[in-house]
């Protein structure tokens, strides 16, 4: 009977039994599957790779370590420096280099485009105070427009600091702003501690030095709480103080953990301001008549600067603080002290940097009212602009579609070949002073880009125009906010427009930004904007929309044309390079012609055919020059600089390789003109060209269907205007 009885409810128990094997099988599989045990073991090995870095020691440990490499006790701006250092300082090849700036900081350059000289000014900021310089001790602040990348600078700088693990960082055991261990040093010993042993003359030669020499300048008192330390757990009753036990620890840094990294933003009440620089009163410490303000935890030292201590504290939107509050920063910057002007606060020594940054408007307003004049020369101001090369301002668009999940719908379709390129046009063109020198900002904007040979050209006095000049001219005016670059439309503004487009797509999955959408929704965007005047509208619009030169307007027209141009001309890629070889070896016969008194040959060059002299081909050289464009008069000098270039090739000369491409296109029009017209009857020769010029758009050409019908109906319409 018992037996029977029990059979069911074995039966029952295996079958769970076995329920449970193959559930605990199949969660293995799909763990195995989405890689989770190894994703898990990983991260256990780097927390427990983690923990074994950190150390604690005696402080008299410490000070073995330090003598054996000064940098452990290094400085903030120095730990900042090198930092900087570590991800590799280049000189710039002489095409990238931008408004003079030759050294390029890769920390900053993999995420921030075209703003190298901002970056420059405000490393060399960060280098001075290394160094212990004079202008290390002022207020760095980054001033520009929003979206010009300050806020991505001071992340980049605080991202690196939390990876920094060349040299382990340690602090005094339980103080609240992981202060230097070298504070505990007594006072009468760091001039002595200051200097190495080979330099002091009493302990050179002395096996048992009667100094201690680590040659570490030491800067800096301990703050309340360590001083307590040692005077509570440290001290015996003699009054011998054993700072030489006091335990030390590595840390860190974190931004989330507020360990050497500090971020303050000004609110609208004053008290709070301060308080949130420095730390609270402890009331139930202070309102004690047996403790009071002097009590060594009377005030907590948890504010913003203490948490920035080793490392910096970031000051957003700065000048907007109230003038007491912009004085605790000047007296961290210049005297390494945090002092709270009318309160019972104790005077810290602090060790960080300052960076600040703020937008134009805020800082316009701090900089002309009369009433800070004291304050405005203890600032170094560093213009943070926007890119002014198209080139960077693609890159950028780029790492924004790429990285942030605002820009996902941009990731997700095709984009067109021009449609960024044209968006970021408009964005230059936007940034851009007009110039005195006789070209247009289109122009301008080409020239910055690198698009074109500088010898193209010329001003209104015929002379050749200068980068280097154009730049200046752009930055010269005494108005910070007049300054190139440092107005305009942001690159955060144009994506979002572009974003915009996408999203009206009934088509979601084969959706394409076109450069015609790009177009349409830049005219748009500025609809559904806040802080841009009725004024700088209309200039945008008239951007947009005329098709006059200078505008993006007509500067897509070329680019369609020309892209279907480029494609048609593929299959006439070897008669062009051919053409471009028969104008050099044209352009230096003609030379050699032309000379009076040192001549290459002697012999005359003859017809093979008539047997008669041979003479150059002007008119072919003129058909082509014409293109560039060179006048009849400017001729003679632009063949002899052509041939003083040295050897040149189709692909090294874009002015006269793009004259080459025009003539072959102008003799080819009418064919081009009849492979572009859709709705009109072919022959098959026609058919066929029409069909290898849509697979070279859609294929080596980058576009897509939507697109490579798009661009060729357009280039059809502008090509019979």
């Amino acid at each position: 009977m018992v037996g029977l009885t029990l059979s069911p409810l074995i039966l029952i128990w295996v079958n769970l039994e076995l329920l449970k094997l193959l559930a605990k099988e199949t969660s293995m599989s799909e763990e195995k599957k989405n890689g989770f045990n190894s994703i898990i073991k990983e991260d256990a090995e780097r927390k427990r790779a983690k923990k074994k870095l950190h150390r604690e020691i005696t402080f008299r440990e410490y000070l073995a370590l330090v003598a054996e490499d000064p940098a452990i006790a290094q400085l903030s701006a120095s730990r900042l420096w090198e930092i900087i250092q570590n991800a590799e300082v280049v000189q710039l090849p002489e095409e990238e280099q931008w408004m003079g700036v030759s050294t390029g900081y890769n920390l900053f350059r993999k995420e921030l485009y075209g703003v190298d000289k901002p970056i420059s000014e405000a490393v060399e900021h960060i280098k001075v105070g290394a160094t212990r310089g004079s202008t290390g001790k002022y207020l760095l602040i980054l001033v520009g427009p929003p979206g010009a990348g300050k806020s991505t600078w001071v992340r980049i700088l605080g991202k690196a600091l939390e990876n920094y693990n060349k040299r382990p960082v340690f602090f005094i055991k339980g103080c609240p702003k992981h202060e230097e261990p070298l504070h505990l040093l007594p006072r009468y010993m760091r001039d002595q501690a200051a200097t190495k042993k080979e330099h002091c003359t009493e302990c050179k030669a002395d096996p048992d030095p009667k100094h201690l020499h680590i040659g570490v300048q030491i800067e800096g008192d301990l703050c309340p709480v360590c001083r307590d330390l040692l005077e509570t757990k440290y001290s015996d009753p003699d009054g011998t103080v054993r700072w030489h036990e006091v335990p030390v620890e590595t840390f860190t840094f974190s931004i989330q953990g507020r360990r050497g990294i500090g971020s303050f933003e000004p609110s609208n009440e004053i008290t709070s301001d301060t308080t949130a620089l420095s730390g609270r009163e402890n009331i139930g410490i202070t309102s004690n008549p047996a403790y009071g303000h002097n009590h060594p935890r009377a005030f907590e030292i948890g504010g913003e600067i203490p948490a920035g201590e080793r490392g910096f504290v970031e000051g957003r939107e700065v000048t907007s603080s109230d003038p007491k509050v912009l004085r605790v920063f000047f007296s961290v910057a210049e005297e390494k002290q945090l002092k709270i002007e009318g309160s019972y606060f104790p005077h810290l020594s602090v060790d960080t940097v300052i960076i600040g940054h703020t937008n134009l408007t805020a800082f316009k307003e701090f900089a002309t009212n009369k009433k800070y004049e004291g304050l405005h020369d203890r600032f170094i101001v560093v213009p943070f602009h926007y890119p002014l090369r198209i080139r960077d301002e693609v890159r950028l668009y780029k790492k924004l579609i790429e990285r942030e999940s605002d820009f996902v719908r941009l990731k997700g379709h095709h984009i067109a070949p021009g449609a960024l390129e044209l968006a970021a046009l408009f964005a230059i063109l936007t940034r851009l002073t007009p110039s005195q020198m006789g070209i247009d900002s289109l122009t301008k904007a080409k020239v910055y880009n690198g698009d074109r040979a500088l010898t193209e050209l010329r001003d209104k006095d015929k002379k050749p125009i200068d980068i280097r000049e154009l730049i200046e001219e752009g930055r010269t005016s005494p108005d910070i906010a007049k300054i190139e670059g440092m107005f305009g439309v942001s690159s955060r503004t144009v994506l979002a427009a572009l974003n915009s487009a996408l999203a009206k797509e009934s088509d979601t999955d084969n959706g394409c930004l076109t450069p015609l959408k790009t177009l349409t929704a830049l005219r748009e965007i500025f609809e559904h904007r806040m802080g841009v005047t009725p004024e700088e509208v209309s200039r945008y619009k008239e951007l947009l929309s005329s098709s006059e030169g200078g505008t993006v307007v007509a500067e897509y027209k070329e680019f369609t044309v020309s892209a279907v141009e480029k494609a048609f001309l593929k299959s006439h890629d070897d008669l062009a390079r051919q053409m471009f070889d028969d104008y050099v070896r044209e352009a230096r016969f003609y030379r050699e012609q032309k000379r009076k008194f040192v001549r290459g040959r002697t012999d005359v060059v003859r017809d093979t055919l008539t047997g008669r002299p041979k003479t150059p081909n002007v008119k072919f050289l003129r058909e082509i020059e014409e293109f560039i464009p060179i006048s009849e008069s400017e001729a003679d000098n632009f063949r002899g600089e052509i041939l003083e270039a040295g050897s040149l090739a189709y692909d090294s000369y874009p002015p006269l390789s793009r004259a080459v491409d025009k003539k072959l296109l102008s003799d080819s029009k009418d064919m081009l003109k009849t492979v572009l017209a859709i709705h009109k009857p072919k022959d098959e020769e026609s058919k066929k060209r029409a069909s290898d010029l849509f697979s070279e758009l859609t294929g080596p050409g980058g576009f897509c269907k939507t697109c490579a019908k798009e661009i060729i109906e357009k280039a059809d319409e502008f090509l019979n205007e």
